[in-house]
């Protein structure tokens, strides 16, 4: 059974179609949308959260210090909020998304600073936290001093990784599948306040959850639709750029979704613990 997504805005505020039942189990969850094709991720992230068990509330954010070149500020403007506009707010839970930046180096990104303000703000006004791809990246280097290492080629596919570590996020899992697209990976974790939860011999940590900072860190890209990693595929080929097909991805030469119920699981036990949490506060 769907569940609601309320839009509270964004592209998509309009597409309230999404909504097909309400038992009352709202969670907030502020959605910080750093990739460039903004209406293209909360399609994702809105497919996604429609399918959990308890009806979500989407705040979409933006980074106020970037200049996109492929959204107008005018469209920006109206539609996200910025820091700013929401500091004094609080939330049961917050999304960093990915961002094609992660061949520079973290303190070179236009917007660090004020993705730094981010994380500290996040330490008072948001119960639990997921950083995925290139935020999950900078969030371990920003709350821990963890260096993310280039890798020699793009890692690109779905991995299929091991569950190391029992916990309220890997309830249910035997093996977590997740799409992968980056261009570095991290080392062996040896820091006592990190947590690896699951992953992969060749993909690396996968997920890794933190007690001190309330937060998890993904290494990939769980709300992926189907076609997300073949449209990327051809995106590069046509710039010129090495890139191989993606690994463990088709089936009879036909993209295949193997993660989505992986996917709909972890955001299920992520949101099961913003609500215990929401309880014991």
């Amino acid at each position: 059974m769907q569940m609601t997504v309320i839009l509270k805005n964004g592209f998509l505020k309009q597409q309230q179609s999404l909504a097909t039942s309400h038992n009352g189990q709202t969670v907030k969850v502020l959605v910080v949308n750093l990739m460039p094709n903004k209406l293209e991720t909360e399609r994702q992230f809105a497919g996604l959260f429609s399918k959990l068990a308890v009806d979500v509330e989407l705040t979409f954010a933006r980074m106020a210090t970037h200049h996109s070149k492929h959204t107008s500020e005018a469209d920006l403007n109206r539609d996200y909020v910025t820091l700013a506009d929401i500091e004094d707010q609080t939330f049961d839970g917050m999304v960093v998304t990915g961002a094609p930046v992660e061949e520079m180096t973290f303190e070179s990104v236009d917007y660090w600073s004020e993705f730094e303000q981010l994380l500290d703000w996040r330490e008072t006004h948001v119960r639990r936290s997921i950083l995925e791809c290139w935020a999950a990246q900078a969030g371990l280097y920003y709350d821990f001093g963890i260096k993310k290492h280039p890798t020699s080629a793009k890692l690109f596919g779905v991995y299929r990784c091991q569950i190391l570590t029992d916990s309220p996020l890997t309830k249910g899992f035997k093996q977590l599948s997740m799409p992968q697209s980056r261009h570095a990976t991290l080392g062996e974790i040896d820091d006592p306040d990190v947590t690896v939860l699951a992953s992969d011999p060749e993909a690396g940590p996968i997920v890794l959850d933190a007690a001190k900072t309330a937060s998890t860190y993904v290494s990939g890209h769980p709300e992926y639709e189907t076609n997300t990693l073949f449209n990327e595929f051809h995106r590069d080929r046509l710039k010129g750029l090495p890139i191989q097909l993606p690994k463990n991805y088709f089936s009879a030469a036909i993209p295949a979704n193997t993660w989505q119920q992986d996917s709909v699981q972890l955001y299920n036990n992520w949101v099961a613990e913003l609500k215990r949490v929401a309880l014991e506060a």
